[in-house]
């Protein structure tokens, strides 16, 4: 059992891992207090320069701190909080200078979160602590399930406002039909939603603040329910399913009580996601992205400096199945983080290996997996970059899988998941630099062409034009005479035009651009001009 309900500085640090990075340690685990902004505690007279009025208090310290002489200054100011959050980047500032064992404790908040979200999320946190009875201690939604479910001996799902299941806990073999499709699903069923929508039932849930009774009816068991509010808001619901043998009595007093409980558990559950993930997020494309600092990306997705790495880069996939492949992805490999990054809509996968294994290895395992565990359907396509073993290598991996993606459907798919022609059938389609060395250097002498500015494009940005006024193919028609490497009969055939209706359109193509096809110099300028509008297209 908890021996007090308030918010102490160690479950502070515990519930607010992933958003808030702790820059220091302390062996005194004092009792929060209270949650203020430093300018409400400026505004307050009587307050700074007296360590005693500030004993409890988490302050948000919102000035920038512009070195170690700054830090010394804002600890000093704050000395006697019980922690500071401090603005990001503040850990460059730690060293020479700065005693990081001296109170109050540093927690650095995450670039990806607002000063607003963490205020908000630290005042719940201590309101939730608060108002908690003295229950076993429990870290997760899970875990309490199960205390609930011991201490009653009924069946407890715990769901979130739109009825999905957050947790739950089976005592004994018998399960109703009603809670095992819940379980399975993962929400209670429409059918059933609607059903006690209908009743009523649902509402008064939502309104009451105690515990509702639905009787038993036939094979479904007795049912109580009650609902976790925070300052007014409906968090969620706990719901237990029960025997004649469970006393409901009995049941209403644990339900009243772990209702209370939940409130912390909940709130961390419901809060802390949403802008967790963006946090885990922003901290993986700094990685990627070759930020120069990665400390703290590395120990929030707990990641060695030295190992052996490599990225993906899947194209886009469909929303719907996008669950599936990052499942069959984790499965292939234990330690993979996933997430989209970016503008271009690859999903970036990092994957980190106990040995170290080739981009080649790398595709074929992936390849073999996914072929395996997924449904025929419309093929996923990825470049696999090259392997590292340094995290500040994986930056270079990762360009290098965007590319090799990017080169794959600029071929057409028709580059090979293993080697050779690919079959339409296959459903996963994957590329390392070596299968589609042409298209890359293709596309890497396209982003190079880029900077010499708008003039590059100007023939294509003319044809599109005139395509768009006059609903014109002029433009699709020299990226197929060009993809055909100025093969006229076989550009007639993928337009489905005659050839004479061809060199009509190139005729055309050169009245507007000033270029020709058969001119070395201009049909040069016509195809740069093509592949960096490609390029920049997509």
């Amino acid at each position: 059992m908890s021996e007090t309900n308030a918010l102490r500085v160690s479950r502070l640090l515990r519930e607010t891992a992933g958003f808030l990075l702790p820059l220091t340690q302390t062996e005194t685990d004092v009792e929060v207090t209270r949650i203020e902004f430093d300018l409400d505690l400026r505004a307050s007279a009587g307050v700074l320069g007296s360590p005693a009025g500030l004993a409890g208090a988490v302050v948000l310290v919102t000035e920038t701190v512009d070195g170690p002489g700054g830090l010394n200054t804002i600890r000093s100011r704050y000395s006697g909080a019980a922690a500071l959050v401090v603005s990001p980047g503040t850990h460059a500032h730690l060293g020479e200078g700065t005693d990081t064992s001296a109170p109050p404790i540093l927690l650095e908040r995450s670039t990806g979160v607002t000063w607003s979200e963490v205020l908000v999320h630290l005042r719940q946190l201590n309101e939730g602590a608060s108002s908690a009875l003295a229950w076993p201690d429990v870290d997760d939604l899970s875990a309490l399930a199960a205390v609930i479910a011991e201490m009653t001996g009924a069946s407890i799902t715990i769901e979130d406002p739109a009825s999905r299941v957050l947790a739950h806990s089976n005592l004994g073999d018998e399960i109703d039909d009603i809670r095992r499709e819940t379980i399975l699903s993962g929400a209670i069923p429409d059918w059933r939603i609607a059903e006690l929508e209908e009743s009523g039932f649902l509402d008064v849930v939502r309104r009451s603040t105690d515990v509702v009774e639905r009787p038993a009816a036939g094979t479904t068991p007795a049912r109580s329910v009650i609902a976790l509010r925070s300052e007014g808001e409906l968090l969620g619901t706990i719901w237990a399913a029960y025997p004649d043998a469970v006393d409901p009595a009995s049941l209403r007093e644990v339900l009243r009580d772990a209702a209370r409980a939940a409130v912390p558990v909940m709130l961390r559950t419901l809060r802390r996601s949403p802008f967790e993930k963006r946090i885990r997020r922003e901290a993986f494309g700094s990685i990627l992205g070759g930020s120069p600092d990665l400390g703290p990306a590395a120990t929030l997705l707990a990641l060695p400096f030295s190992g052996h790495y490599a990225t993906l880069a899947f194209a886009e996939v469909a929303p719907d199945r996008e669950p599936v492949l990052r499942f069959h992805l984790r499965a292939a490999f234990a330690d993979a983080v996933l997430a989209h990054v970016g503008t271009h809509g690859h999903l970036a996968v990092l994957v980190q290996m106990s040995e170290g294994m080739s981009a080649i290895e790398i595709k074929s395992h992936v390849v073999s997996t996914l072929q395996r565990s997924l449904p025929p359907s419309e093929p996923f396509h990825f470049g696999v970059g090259t392997a590292v073993e340094r995290l500040d290598h994986v930056a270079r991996s990762w360009t290098e899988a965007v590319y090799v993606v990017d080169a794959l459907l600029a071929g057409g798919a028709s580059t090979p998941a293993g080697s050779g022609s690919v079959d339409a059938q296959d459903v996963v389609r994957g590329a390392t630099a070596e299968d589609v060395a042409a298209e890359l250097v293709g596309l890497e002498v396209a982003d190079a062409l880029r900077s010499v500015g708008p003039r590059i494009t100007e023939p294509a940005r003319l044809l599109a034009a005139h395509d768009a006024k006059l609903q014109g193919q002029l433009l699709e028609t020299l990226q197929v005479y060009f993809a055909t490497v100025g093969n006229s009969a076989e550009a007639s055939r993928r337009l489905h035009v005659h050839t004479n209706s061809l060199r009509h359109r190139l005729s055309r193509i050169e009245e507007i651009t000033g270029l020709s096809t058969a001119d070395r110099a201009g049909r040069l300028w016509l195809e740069f001009a093509v592949l960096v509008f490609d390029r920049e297209s997509h």
